[in-house]
């Protein structure tokens, strides 16, 4: 088994390493299929009818996304069963290692420890960036005094041995009343993401915080507590926003508060919380599997009406090109063994 690497074009945010490809070539397997309804590009042939099943686990954020591509692919292929759950970043990765999906949906980078075993045991991937989200921090519409945070005073409340409990505590001239804290769980590639932006360590989480992997039990809890403060993906904002408000970061004492929107999260100025949302696909999937290969070709084909769906910030041009390299790859590498 040999491996192949395809270095992505950099990423429309400044300072975010370039992405790693990993394609593996061996082994049998047909030529892919392409999905129905758009042709493939350039071809005008029809699609032939296909069936199967593809299972996707993994981000509670990309799962907009993801969920997206399982409504509009089940118009062009009726017979192929998509299943998507979004359990989280962390529970992508295990059940993939498991040999129990066939797409993550992740909001981080794979681990240096998920990339061995996944070549150990001969599940290696390919990663596909499908979006970009800012992860937004929010208090309840009727909070009318939290309107900006700087970084340091949001580390000063979720790190691990926080003194910080109240609203005074962060700011003399707020409440003397206790904040409650929402935050998603610790299989949440949000939490990881957040705790490294922000704190500086790998999932370090203070107690007292209520926690869960579904980011609508999060938005209720937040709009339903006077004194709530929480975070996750952008879209579950935008999707609130009569419920909820956003709370403008400050990156240091001296930045600007901004706030998240298209534009600042494309950009990179929402830091440190703007991020690239991934799918990784089994390269065995793309080998054998016909169905699996139409409904990644649909969803990079689909990208930026998806992302517009799920209210995610669609790939630059040139993420577009590195996925489409990255996929002819993956699907060349299979027709060519």
């Amino acid at each position: 088994m040999t491996m192949r690497s395809l270095v992505g074009r950099s990423p429309a945010l400044l300072g975010w390493p370039v992405f790693l490809v990993l394609v593996t070539g061996c082994g049998g397997g047909g030529g892919p299929a392409p999905s129905e309804g758009p042709s493939p590009a350039g071809t005008g042939t029809p699609s032939p009818k296909l069936n199967g099943e593809v299972v996707i686990e993994g981000s509670s954020t990309v799962y907009r996304i993801s969920q997206a591509a399982q409504v509009g692919f089940k118009k062009v292929q009726p017979d192929v069963r998509v299943k998507v759950s979004g359990k989280g970043t962390g529970t992508g990765f295990g059940r993939y290692l498991r040999g129990e999906t066939d797409l993550i949906d992740a909001s981080r980078p794979a681990k240096p420890e998920e990339e061995k075993e996944a070549k150990e045991k001969g599940l290696e991937w390919t990663r596909f960036l499908v979006g970009y989200d800012g992860i937004t921090v929010v208090v309840p519409k009727s909070n009318e005094f939290v309107k900006t945070l700087r970084v340091d005073q949001l580390k000063a409340l979720f790190e691990p041995d926080s003194h910080v409990s109240t609203w005074k505590d962060i700011d003399a001239s707020w409440p003397d009343r206790k904040i409650k804290l929402f935050t998603p769980d610790n299989d949440s590639g949000t939490f990881e993401f957040f705790a490294e932006a922000i704190i500086g360590k790998k999932a370090q989480r203070k107690d007292g915080v209520q926690t869960s992997a579904d980011d609508n039990t999060l938005v209720t809890g937040v709009a339903g507590d006077a004194d709530a403060l929480g975070y996750f993906g952008y879209a579950y904002y935008v999707k609130n926003k009569a419920r909820l408000r956003d709370v403008a970061i400050q990156a240091g004492p001296d930045a600007p508060a901004v706030e998240p929107n298209p534009t600042t999260i494309l950009d990179g100025s929402y830091k440190p919380l703007a991020r690239p949302l991934y799918v990784y696909v089994k390269n065995e999937a793309l080998k054998s599997r016909p169905e699996v290969v139409a409904f990644v070709r649909y969803y990079l084909e689909s990208i930026d009406e998806l992302t517009g769906r799920a209210d995610y910030v669609p790939p630059t041009a040139d993420d577009k090109r590195s996925n489409d390299d990255a996929f002819q790859a993956a699907i060349g590498a299979a027709s060519k063994s």
